[in-house]
């Protein structure tokens, strides 16, 4: 049996959250030089390589752009993010998302929803649903929104898995810790019931290979879910 040290978060964390925080708090804004590294080296009371390893981070987040023998500058980081970096707006007001980020995010995962379930209704077999069968009844099982949220995402991921597209499956589990946020909210406010009857109803659409049904029925469950934003984003 194998334990982990328990780390502490590094100086390097610390230094990228202080400055996504100046950032978003409007701070520092759009095309504003930070300081250079030596002043902030001497700020924030840390060392160079922190420094150093902290901004590359942050320009890998889409937060700011390091030009050479010209400085580091704060970006729009709509232009430049990533799935990281919607983690960190999260962090930022505690763990939750605002109204526009999960409309965002509830329109691309219908999306991808709806083109994995028309892959992987032209490659179901007999096996593949049954095992989208089992994943069903996990939901089912689950006994706290946690538990719900998880099984939930599993049993379109591996709609997604069956697809046999290489990139949906990833793509929809780039959206993991985002996407189970949201189960865990539509499970608190519906209840794990309806949720349950409502993969089952998408469950038989596929093994009926009625792809219309399927597509309308995605399309809803995300139409609804965007009219009853507030429920998402408290």
């Amino acid at each position: 049996m194998g334990f982990n040290k328990i780390s502490n978060v590094s100086l390097t964390d610390l230094f990228v959250e202080q400055i996504e925080n100046l950032i978003l708090s409007g701070e520092l804004s759009i095309g504003e030089r930070l300081p250079s590294s030596r002043d902030l080296t001497s700020k924030m009371g840390v060392s160079r390589q922190v420094v150093t390893a902290g901004l590359i981070k942050l320009e890998q987040l889409g937060f700011v752009k390091i030009k050479a023998r010209e400085g580091v500058y704060v970006t729009d980081y709509r232009e430049q993010g990533t799935i990281e970096t919607l983690l960190a707006i999260m962090r930022y007001h505690g763990g939750t998302m605002r109204e526009d980020e999960v409309r965002s995010l509830l329109e691309v995962r219908g999306s991808l929803e709806q083109l994995s379930c028309k892959l992987a209704i032209a490659n179901l077999t007999e096996s593949k649903y049954q095992k989208l069968r089992t994943a069903l009844e996990k939901i089912h099982e689950a006994h706290d929104s946690k538990e719900a949220a998880e099984a939930i995402f599993n049993f379109h991921h591996q709609i997604a898995v069956m697809s046999n597209n290489v990139l949906l499956p990833l793509m929809y589990y780039s959206f993991k810790e985002e996407a189970e946020y949201l189960w865990g909210l539509s499970y608190k406010h519906l209840g794990i019931d309806s949720l349950y009857q409502e993969k089952s109803r998408l469950l038989e659409g596929i093994r009926k290979r009625d792809t219309d049904s399927v597509e309308r029925q995605v399309k809803e469950t995300i139409d609804s879910s965007i009219r009853d934003l507030k429920l998402y984003s408290n």
